[in-house]
């Protein structure tokens, strides 16, 4: 395995600024409708905000980087059966049956 990857302490607080105002955006779009959008929109939009925290998540705190790639790819396989279960949900609204 490579060396375990270390980020600093100002890197570490620029993240956590970046997970709590995106945890606070999608808050403010799923409390309030400030944007002219179907439900479904604004779903799709906080879901991608979160896959967004997830991957800073795993990418400064889990310390991915340093890892092997396969255990990366094991970390990224949840990521993918989300894109396909929405993929399928989506597509009920494009398609009408």
């Amino acid at each position: 395995m490579g060396e375990p990857s270390h980020i600093s302490a100002r890197l570490s607080l620029i993240v956590w600024a970046w997970l709590a105002g995106l945890m606070l955006l999608g808050v403010i779009l799923s409390e309030l409708s400030i944007l002219p959008l179907p439900h479904r929109g604004v779903i799709a939009i906080v879901a991608g905000l979160s896959t967004v925290k997830a991957l800073l998540v795993a990418r400064y705190y889990m310390h991915l980087k340093g890892d092997q790639r396969l255990l990366a790819f094991v970390a990224l396989g949840p990521f993918l059966l989300i894109a396909l279960a929405l993929s399928v949900i989506f597509s009920s609204t494009l398609i009408r049956l």
